[in-house]
């Protein structure tokens, strides 16, 4: 019996959130070492991919989710040492986010853990498998942002 186009977008939509949840803590396993969550990893990974320091609305939009949920993050990667948050010295009212000494020396000794992770979520499914999926995931994320 062939499954009806809602029962196949249901299925999707537990899969995805089983998925989810098993990589989160398959990830968050792998970091428990450095004491950080996958959440705080992907914050950090948001927070390196600006040109210049970022502030906190630039960084929770990238993040996909509230200013404050960031600032949560954010707050305890600061206190782990990973990041610092500082006053802009134009505007007070301004937060930028910035590695300290201790985040620039975890970030450069990430390549090779960060190759074998992928390297083990990845491996036996082909290239352009991952190419449709990433689209996927990508309209996916289209839609649901037209839907805001």
């Amino acid at each position: 019996m062939k499954k009806s186009r809602l029962n196949i977008e249901k299925d999707c939509i537990a899969q995805f959130f089983q998925l989810s949840n098993k990589l989160q803590t398959f990830l968050d396993r792998q970091l428990k070492q450095d004491k950080l969550t996958i959440k705080q990893f992907f914050l950090m990974i948001v927070i390196g991919s600006f040109d210049s320091e970022p502030g906190f609305s630039k960084v929770s939009a990238r993040f996909g989710t509230s200013r404050q949920n960031v600032k949560q993050l954010a707050l305890k990667l600061q206190k782990n040492n990973f990041i610092k948050i500082y006053t802009d010295k134009n505007d007070a009212r301004y937060k930028h986010l910035s590695f300290t000494e201790k985040g620039n020396r975890f970030w450069q000794k990430r390549d090779d853990k960060d190759r074998q992770m992928l390297k083990l979520i990845f491996d036996s499914i082909p290239s352009e498998h991952l190419s449709v999926f990433l689209s996927v995931l990508m309209e996916l994320d289209k839609n649901i942002d037209n839907l805001s």
